[in-house]
C-alpha cells in the first residue's frame, strides 16, 4: 500500500497568521487552489484507488483539484471526521500575534508535549495524535494491498501522524516546521502497521 498524505492549499487565515485549526472553515485562496492542481499535475499518472479527506472545505477542496489533474480513473472522495485539523478550542480564528502574551504560545509553538489545549477548550498533541492513528487504523480497514491511497488533511494533524510514524517523540514534532501546504509526504506499508517513509513534504516546481 501507498499513502500519499497531502497538507491543503493556502487558505487566507494562513496568509493572515490566524490560528487555523479545526473550529475554523476558510475557503482556499485563488493561490492555494493553483498551488493543489500544480500537485495535481505532478502526481497526475499515479492511479489512486480510494481517496479519504478532512470534511473542512479546505482538505476537501485540494482533494478535488489534485484528482481533477490526474489522467486516471478518480475515486469518490470519502470524508473522515477524524481527519480534521487540530481543535483549537479559544484560538481558533484569533490571529496570532494577539496571543503572543497566552502561557500556551510557547508550549504550543516549541514544546508540543506541554501543551495543554484543554486551558482554552482545545486539543493536546496527544489527543491529534491518538485521533490520527484512528484515522489511519480506518482507512487500512478499507484498502488492499498495492492499492494508492490519497489523503488530504491539514498541517499539524498530518506532521503529527507522519512524524510519529518515523518514531519522533512527540515533544520534537514541530521541529522543522510543519509539512508545507500543498505538499505531498509518501509512505509505503505491507500490513498497515509498518509504514516506511518514501518521500518527505514534496512540492511541485513553479
Amino acid at each position: 500500500m501507498r499513502f500519499y498524505f497531502v497538507r491543503h492549499g493556502t487558505t487566507i487565515n494562513n496568509q493572515n497568521h490566524t490560528f487555523n485549526g479545526g473550529g475554523v472553515d476558510p475557503v482556499l485562496t485563488d493561490a492555494g487552489q493553483r498551488e493543489a492542481y500544480r500537485l495535481g499535475k505532478m502526481l497526475a499518472t499515479v492511479n489512486f484507488d480510494l481517496c479519504f479527506s478532512s470534511p473542512l472545505k479546505r482538505a476537501q477542496k485540494t482533494a478535488e483539484l489534485v484528482l481533477q489533474a490526474n489522467t486516471r480513473p478518480i475515486p469518490q472522495i470519502k470524508t473522515l471526521p477524524t481527519l480534521t485539523e487540530m481543535h483549537l478550542g479559544k484560538w481558533d480564528g484569533v490571529a496570532i500575534d494577539d496571543l503572543k502574551k497566552d502561557p500556551q504560545i510557547e508550549n504550543y509553538f516549541y514544546t508540543p508535549d506541554r501543551f495543554n489545549g484543554h486551558l482554552i477548550q482545545a486539543e493536546t498533541y496527544q489527543d491529534v495524535k491518538n485521533r490520527a492513528y484512528k484515522a489511519l487504523q480506518d482507512i487500512c480497514s478499507q484498502v488492499s494491498p498495492d492499492q494508492n491511497i490519497l489523503v488530504a488533511s491539514h498541517g499539524l494533524l498530518l506532521t503529527t501522524l507522519l512524524k510519529s510514524l518515523c518514531a519522533v517523540p512527540l515533544h520534537d514534532i514541530r521541529k522543522g516546521g510543519l509539512v508545507p501546504t500543498s505538499s505531498v509526504t509518501i509512505f509505503e506499508s505491507s500490513d498497515g502497521q509498518d509504514f516506511h517513509l518514501k518521500k518527505w513534504a514534496i512540492k511541485p516546481l513553479k
